[in-house]
């Protein structure tokens, strides 16, 4: 007799373990940012906000996989016999850690979001007007969040079916697409400013601007893509959804914990290093050339030497620099 939530089981089963992997990088990743925001401490509300931003994530992403963790347990350990794993997985797709659960998840992807639409607004040369659509259609993605959480829960409710689907269907949907124009917009942009870095200052100078690693995390690449991957099997209602679905979740959370993380590590773009390329000087001052907010909203924490790597490739970064 043939196991109707086989592919379920499956799905949840190597999902769990592929969100293990990107729990232990967010950990990497988040307790890096902590270093770096303690070791370059100053006063200021930019970095008190970078901290919280990231605590913040973190906490949430911890609680989708601790109810992910004792959802499997029960599912598999506690209740194998009584009542089975399939009446168990009919019977308990909204019990209340699961509701607590997804709803980290729909927070995580409005963080994030709301991250990539400010980096692309600072990005452009803070023009206020390439942010107008993204920026509706994030409103939209709040609204449809809400009542895909709430029709999801109901009693029987399951986000692969019935009016949840009829919510999760276009929540998703438009939030992956946005993510999509939200990525090509800051992919074309960079790709700009880099080609004009690379003329001002070098090729060496502007790597960590510039190199195609640093475009690939300012713009959230590996999220919109899974995200891509993600939305045909759920629209279909195939239980794959589930595996690509909790990997997708992690990465709501990795995908703006990492651009932080270069942020407060003085390699983001901020509207100082447009605005340099912009005029046609890009500074370098040992004094100026250093740690940036990446937001342009705080003041340099360190001299040149600690970022750039010391006295000899403040020499090359000046040496490669055109005379002002």
């Amino acid at each position: 007799m043939s196991n109707p939530t086989a592919v379920f089981e499956h799905a949840f089963y190597i999902g769990s373990y592929l969100s293990g992997i990107l729990y232990g990088f967010e950990l990497i990743v988040y307790f890096s940012t902590i270093r770096r925001l303690y070791k370059r401490a100053v006063n200021g509300h930019t970095w008190g906000f970078f901290f919280v931003y990231s605590t913040v994530l973190f906490i949430l992403v911890t609680i989708d996989m601790s109810t992910n963790a004792v959802w499997g347990e029960i599912m598999w350990i506690d209740k194998r016999d009584n009542p089975g794993v399939s009446t168990f997985i009919v019977e308990n797709l909204s019990v209340w850690y699961q509701i607590m659960g997804s709803t980290t998840v729909v927070a995580m992807v409005l963080m994030g979001d709301a991250l990539l639409l400010h980096r692309l607004y600072l990005i452009w040369g803070s023009n206020i007007w390439v942010v107008v659509l993204p920026g509706l259609v994030y409103c939209g993605t709040l609204t449809l969040g809400i009542l895909e959480l709430v029709s999801s829960f109901k009693p029987g409710g399951f986000f692969l079916s019935g009016k949840a689907e009829n919510f999760g269907t276009p929540y998703y949907s438009i939030t992956i697409c946005m993510n999509i124009l939200l990525t090509i917009l800051i992919c074309a942009r960079l790709y700009y400013l880099s080609k004009q870095a690379k003329k001002m200052i070098g090729f060496h100078a502007a790597e960590r601007y510039t190199s195609l690693a640093a475009i690939m995390i300012e713009s959230a690449v590996p999220y919109t893509v899974m995200g891509i991957i993600l939305l045909p099997f759920y629209a279909r209602g195939n239980d794959i959804a589930i595996a690509l679905g909790q990997v997708w979740s992690k990465l709501t959370c990795l995908a703006p914990q990492m651009i932080v993380l270069r942020i407060v590590s003085g390699r983001a773009w901020d509207r100082q290093i447009v605005a340099q390329i912009h005029s046609g000087q890009w500074s370098t001052d040992q004094e100026t050339v250093s740690q940036r907010t990446g937001d342009g909203y705080g003041k340099d924490l360190e001299k040149s030497e600690e970022v750039y790597g010391g006295e000899a490739a403040v020499s090359t970064l000046k040496s490669a620099s055109p005379a002002r």
